[in-house]
C-alpha cells in the first residue's frame, strides 16, 4: 500500500512539473531542417561566430565552406555591444547598467530572401558595484557572454520558425 501511494506520488508530481513546460536550463537544442547552409559571417574568428558555428552543427547543419548554389544562405553582421547607466547613485556614478547585444541577420533560399535584413537584440541589467572596479569588467564580460549565448539561441529559433 505504501509503494503504491508513493509511485502515485511521484507519477502525479512528474506529470505536472512537465505539464507547467519545466526544462532544465540549456536544454534547447534545436534540430534544424536545413541539411547545408552557407554561413557568411562578418568576424569569422569572433566568439559570436564561434558559438553559431558550434550550434549549427549540433542542430545537424552542414556548414560550406564554398557558397553551394542550392543551399540557403545566411548573413551574419558584426555585433554591436553598447551599455548605457539605467540609474546613478548619489555620487554621481552609475550604480544600474545596462548592457545590450545586437546582430543583423538575413536569410536567402534561392535567391530569395526568406529572412529580409533583421536585427536580433537581447538586453540584460546588472548593479555596478563602485568599490571593486576589476570585479564590474570580469562580470560584464560574463554577462556578454551570457547574451551571446541568449543571442545565439534567438538566431535558431528564427531559423527554425522560417523553415516550418
Amino acid at each position: 500500500m505504501r509503494n503504491t501511494a508513493l509511485t502515485l506520488l511521484l507519477l502525479v508530481l512528474a506529470l505536472s512539473v512537465q505539464a507547467c513546460g519545466f526544462t532544465l536550463r540549456g536544454n534547447d537544442a534545436i534540430v534544424s531542417s536545413f541539411d547545408n547552409l552557407n554561413l557568411e559571417l562578418a568576424q569569422p574568428q569572433s566568439e559570436l561566430s564561434a558559438l553559431l558555428q558550434r550550434s549549427l552543427r549540433a542542430a545537424g547543419v552542414s556548414l560550406s565552406s564554398q557558397q553551394l548554389k542550392t543551399a540557403p544562405t545566411l548573413k551574419v553582421s558584426n555585433e554591436q555591444i553598447s551599455t548605457r547607466p539605467v540609474s546613478i547613485n548619489p555620487r554621481a556614478r552609475a550604480s544600474q547598467v545596462e548592457l545590450r547585444l545586437s546582430v543583423n541577420i538575413a536569410l536567402t533560399v534561392g535567391g530569395k530572401p526568406t529572412i529580409p535584413d533583421e536585427t536580433l537584440t537581447v538586453v540584460r541589467t546588472y548593479f555596478q558595484d563602485i568599490e571593486n572596479i576589476a570585479g564590474n569588467q570580469e562580470e560584464a564580460q560574463i554577462i556578454a557572454n551570457e547574451l551571446r549565448q541568449a543571442l545565439i539561441n534567438q538566431l535558431m529559433r528564427r531559423l527554425e520558425s522560417t523553415a516550418e
